[in-house]
């Protein structure tokens, strides 16, 4: 059945904005970024009906989602909620899109829907494009902003050039181009030190952080303060740029996965030259191992021999993912329809820990030491979320090919542990339980 869109008079729109917007916590912080739209001669342009497709794509968010009469949209406005990722305002302004987000840390929610509004206007509109940007941060002697955009691809490349400010197109102020990108998350994240990087180098302290965000999400979100907020949406932003990253491969297999020695007690990290691992499949929407979903220790897991050699090799990214996994338990395991026994939220808790172990005792990484090197490739700087230029982290994406190709090698009927590959409202393949299959 058709999803019915109800618009609020113009009148109207102005009361709720700011209750439901404006009304936030007092240490949130608010970026913005604006979507022009534009032909092919970088003059502005139509992308006729957009705002009706945002408010049926982006209805997860709505405030709405579980009873239609609390949302709030109308002609040219949308009000959207991420739980402790923020809240967000969508105001159609002439042809360009202005989306504004107020959160503990804003740069997840915004990234991803400037992300979905780029992705839809150079997928459905052909000839047209989305220039992402950011507001001038002059005021006016009448005290309203300038109106001046800064295109973010322009800024980068002022960046590149060992520029340290640019001129704005409308007030001709020189602007500082660091505060200007403070409003572009995605970007910054990807010219400075990844989101992933910093979470891995503090890994040791945020695991303890995390056990008691996990005591305090016992009873609900509500409960969070600001700092576990700004927390949870790095973890949600760094696991997103994984999936991102391996786009490509998910078309032949799934991506979040676990590893172990069968014979913990008997492994030697240190001198190992071939072994038997259990490998724990995980479902890529809930972002919890297939066990915990079957309830049911055995089923999503199986056995492969590895070596030494490939091990190495795919250290750097066994090292990404389990610490992706590991920081994300919390809240997916939250996010569970069932009451999760204690005793089998630390069982995976230790399964991946040592998974950890393993991993930097059989290389020579450390938790808590520098940046994962290279674990972006040279196309990064080109790469906005929901778009990756080349091939995403090429060298990475390949190790998982080879992980895939081996796992139907040593296990011909190989069916991922009853995994369901999926389309996303991108096109993008994701592998899930049974269970989530109605989502896609």
């Amino acid at each position: 059945m058709a999803k019915k869109i109800f618009f609020l008079p113009h009148a109207i729109k102005h009361m709720l904005y700011p209750d439901s917007f404006r009304r936030m916590a007092t240490d949130d912080f608010q970026q913005i970024q604006v979507c022009r739209i534009v032909d092919d001669r970088g003059q502005s342009a139509t992308a006729e009906g957009i705002f009706y497709q945002l408010i049926v794509r982006l209805h997860k968010f709505s405030l709405g989602r579980e009873d239609f009469h609390q949302s709030i949209h109308w002609q040219r406005g949308l009000v959207l909620d991420d739980g402790y990722n923020g809240r967000a305002y969508l105001a159609h302004i002439s042809n360009d899109i202005r989306i504004t987000v107020r959160a503990s840390y804003p740069a997840y929610f915004l990234g991803l829907l400037t992300g979905e509004v780029k992705w839809l206007v150079e997928s459905f509109w052909e000839g047209l494009r989305c220039e992402v940007t950011v507001p001038c941060l002059v005021s006016r002697k009448d005290g309203k902003s300038c109106p001046g955009l800064f295109e973010v691809e322009k800024l980068i490349d002022s960046k590149r050039k060992r520029r340290p400010d640019h001129p704005c197109p409308v007030c001709n102020e020189w602007q500082d181009i660091d505060a200007l990108l403070s409003n572009a998350p995605p970007v910054r994240a990807l010219t400075t030190e990844s989101t992933l990087d910093t979470l891995l180098t503090e890994f040791t302290d945020i695991k303890r952080a995390l056990v008691v965000i996990h005591e305090r999400m016992r009873d609900g979100f509500a409960q969070l303060d600001t700092n576990d907020k700004q927390l949870l949406s790095r973890i949600d932003n760094a696991r997103t740029d994984l999936l991102q990253a391996l786009t490509d491969e998910a078309k032949d297999g799934p991506r979040l996965f676990s590893l172990e020695p069968v014979n913990r007690n008997r492994f030697n990290p240190k001198k190992w030259a071939k072994d038997t691992f259990r490998l724990t499949l995980w479902c890529e929407h809930s972002r919890l191992p297939l066990p915990m979903l079957y309830e049911d220790k055995n089923k999503g897991v199986c056995q492969i021999e590895l070596d030494r050699a490939w091990f190495k090799k795919a250290s750097p990214f066994l090292k990404i993912l389990n610490g992706t996994l590991r920081l994300g338990l919390p809240v997916a395991a939250a996010g569970l329809e069932f009451t999760l026994d204690e005793a089998a939220y630390e069982a995976v808790e230790g399964h991946l820990d040592s998974g950890q172990e393993i991993i930097e005792a059989s290389t020579d990484f450390k938790s808590g030491g520098g940046p994962v090197d290279g674990w972006l490739d040279c196309d990064t700087q080109n790469r906005e979320r929901g778009q990756i230029a080349g091939s995403p982290i090429s060298a990475h994406g390949a190790v998982l090919r080879e992980f895939h190709a081996l796992l139907r090698r040593q296990d011909p009927g190989c069916k991922f542990g009853g995994l369901v590959r999926v389309r996303n409202k991108r096109n993008e393949f994701l592998w899930v339980h049974p269970r989530f299959e109605g989502e896609y």
